[in-house]
C-alpha cells in the first residue's frame, strides 16, 4: 500500500548529547517507516542504527518484491541488520559492543504490521486517545509485569535505561512482530526513548489534541483525505521541542505516518 501516504520524520541531537545516535527512515513508495536508536561507545551508536535503517529498507524491499509477507520482510529486514552489525564491529575493534534498536512499520490495505526490538517505541494516535503497540524490551518493564515495582516507580529506576533485547549484540535475538487493523485517519507515532523518556503518554496525546486534532477540525483541512503533512510536520517539531524543554538528555526522534482516508 503507498497510496497518498504521509509521514514526517524527524531526529534531533538534543541538549546533552554530543552526537545523535538515532537514524530514521521514511519509505512511503513501499509503505515502510523504521526508528533505531544505536548505542555503543565512539561513534558505534551512530554506525549500528544507520546500518539497521539502511538493511531493514534494503531487505524489506527485495522480500516484497518477490512477494513475501510484510512480518516475513520485517522479520528478515532486522535479521540481516543484526549480521551486519556484527559482522561490522568484527571487522573494525573501535566500533566493538554496538547495537541498536528497531522499530519498523508497514502499511497494507487494511492492515499495519511493526517489527520490534529493544525500547522505541510505536504509538496509535486517535482523537479520543493514545495506545502503546509495543511492549519495551527493557529490565523495567520485566520488573514491571514481575510485580516487582509501580508503573510510577518505572520511570525513575536506577536500571530504566537498561535493554533486554537489541540488534547486532547476539545471532539469537528474538523479534515481535504486531498486526494491527487501522482506520482512516490513524496517526502512528514510532519514537526514540528520548521523546518517552521525558513525556508520559498523556503529555504526547495533549500535544497531539492541540497540534493535530484541533487543525483537522478547521475549513482549511475539514473533509480531505490528504494534504496533511504540513500538520505532521509540526506535531514531531512540537513533541521533539516539549521533550528539550524538559532536559534534552537523550537524542529525540520522531516519525508520525497516517493511514490514508478521511479523518473522522
Amino acid at each position: 500500500m503507498t497510496a497518498q501516504l504521509e509521514a514526517f520524520l524527524l531526529s534531533d541531537i538534543g541538549r546533552r548529547r554530543a552526537q545523535n545516535q538515532d537514524s530514521g527512515g521514511s519509505f512511503p513508495e513501499i509503505g515502510l517507516f523504521v526508528v533505531a536508536d544505536g548505542m555503543g561507545g565512539h561513534r558505534g551508536g551512530e554506525v549500528a542504527s544507520k546500518i539497521a535503517v539502511d538493511t531493514i529498507h534494503e531487505v524489506a524491499a527485495t522480500n516484497l518484491k518477490h512477494g513475501k509477507s510484510s512480518a516475513e520482510a520485517l522479520t528478515e529486514g532486522a535479521k540481516h541488520a543484526n549480521l551486519r552489525i556484527m559482522d561490522r564491529a568484527k571487522k573494525e575493534p573501535d566500533l566493538e559492543g554496538m547495537g541498536t534498536t528497531t522499530t519498523s512499520l508497514r502499511f497494507e490495505d487494511g492492515k499495519v504490521f511493526i517489527g520490534h526490538v529493544g525500547d522505541s517505541r510505536c504509538y496509535l494516535l486517535k482523537r479520543e486517545g493514545i495506545w502503546q503497540l509495543t511492549r519495551d524490551h527493557s529490565l523495567v518493564q520485566e520488573k514491571l509485569r514481575a510485580g516487582m515495582i509501580t508503573r510510577e516507580q518505572l520511570k525513575t529506576d536506577r536500571m530504566k535505561n537498561v535493554i533486554t533485547r537489541s540488534v547486532g549484540f547476539d545471532l539469537h535475538f528474538g523479534i515481535d512482530v504486531y498486526e494491527y487493523a487501522p482506520e482512516a485517519g490513524d496517526l502512528f507515532l514510532l519514537c526514540s526513548d528520548g521523546l518517552t523518556g521525558p513525556l508520559e503518554d498523556a503529555d504526547i496525546h495533549e500535544i497531539a489534541t492541540r497540534i493535530y486534532y484541533a487543525a483537522i477540525d478547521t475549513d482549511e483541512f475539514k473533509g480531505r483525505e490528504h494534504g496533511f503533512e504540513p500538520l505532521l510536520k509540526s506535531l514531531a517539531e512540537s513533541l521533539v521541542a516539549a521533550a528539550n524543554d524538559r532536559g534534552g538528555d537523550d537524542n529525540i526522534t520522531a516519525l508520525i505516518a497516517r493511514y490514508p482516508g478521511k479523518s473522522p
